[in-house]
């Protein structure tokens, strides 16, 4: 059993070095019973600066590193295979 809290899957939003800002989406229902989208922005800590935008990464809480970072990255689930610029090759 690992001695790490939990771990989180999401979407690499920004990358700086050795930092990345990851979003988390879910769905919760609300008062009324429908379904609503909710996303969690997460500072993580990515000292081989491993993950690019638009990846989709595995994460586990850490020690804080810093004010806002308090998650590690544990690995790159997958790879962004899209041009960053959305235009695409021609």
């Amino acid at each position: 059993m690992s001695k790490r809290k939990s771990t989180i899957v999401g979407v690499v939003e920004s990358v700086s070095p050795k930092s990345l800002v990851v979003v988390v989406k879910r769905k919760e229902k609300n008062w009324l019973g429908k379904y609503v989208a909710k996303s969690t922005k997460m500072h993580v800590h990515d000292e081989n600066s491993e993950a690019c935008l638009g990846d989709i990464v595995k994460m586990v809480a850490s020690r804080p590193h810093s004010k806002q970072k308090t998650w590690e990255l544990d690995s790159v689930v997958e790879k962004n295979v899209e041009d960053i610029t959305g235009k695409g090759a021609k």
